[in-house]
């Protein structure tokens, strides 16, 4: 093996051991972006424990894909009757993604 390979190999791994604490905290970050959101949307009206609808956690098994299309167009995802208004157009793809994160973390 050649010095030069060892450089590059010890440094691929530094910076994939210095980038790994940022990538760990990204998930929690973006489920306490979507607390904050759940709240300010007045989502945790409904969703909580004995409310008018589930509590997020009963949903966090859902893949992301199911609770966007739930959250932006609800009544074609989850039935006319829901009484959940819809939020196409009301979030950006971030808070969007932010509350899902909130959601699949079991609403914590």
């Amino acid at each position: 093996m050649s010095v030069k390979y060892l450089l590059m190999s010890g440094l691929a791994l530094a910076l994939a051991a210095s980038a790994a604490p940022a990538l760990a905290g990204a998930p929690a970050a973006s489920a306490a972006q979507g607390k904050k959101l759940a709240s300010a949307q007045s989502c945790t009206m409904c969703h909580v424990k004995g409310g008018m609808a589930k509590p997020f956690s009963a949903y966090a098994d859902k893949s992301a894909s199911r609770l966007k299309d739930a959250i932006l167009d609800p009544k074609k995802t989850l039935g006319a009757s829901t009484m959940m208004p819809p939020y196409q157009g009301k979030l950006s793809a971030e808070q969007l993604d932010a509350l899902v994160a909130y959601i699949k973390a079991g609403g914590h």
